[in-house]
């Protein structure tokens, strides 16, 4: 199985991000959410938007939002239930893989 390349998934996350149409429904129901909004898989989608779209931010700071996140999927099942199906545990875990990608060729250069 082939590595799938650091701009294809960019180009994925940018893509499955624009279903999440912010609805904030996922929020409260969060396991890791404690008052702060990139506690929740809708901050961290906003955030990931931010720095992939934008160029905006750390590598280092959207690496620690994605992995406090517990991945349970919560805010999937929510979003199912209630709004688009957007998959955001889905983009998250894309997310983690391109910033693995990232470091991975700024090692080899």
């Amino acid at each position: 199985m082939s590595e799938t390349s650091t701009k294809d998934l960019e180009k994925e996350i940018l893509e499955k991000i624009q279903t999440c149409i912010r609805c904030r429904m996922c929020v409260k129901m969060c396991p890791t959410y404690e008052g702060w909004f990139t506690q929740s898989s809708a901050g961290r989608l906003a955030a990931i938007n931010l720095r992939v779209r934008y160029d905006l931010g750390e590598d280092e700071e959207l690496s620690r939002l994605l992995y406090d996140c517990a991945t349970c999927r919560r805010c999937q099942e929510r979003c199912k239930m209630f709004s688009t199906n957007a998959t955001p545990a889905d983009i998250i875990l894309k997310t983690r893989q391109w910033l693995a990608n990232k470091e991975k060729e700024r090692r080899e250069t």
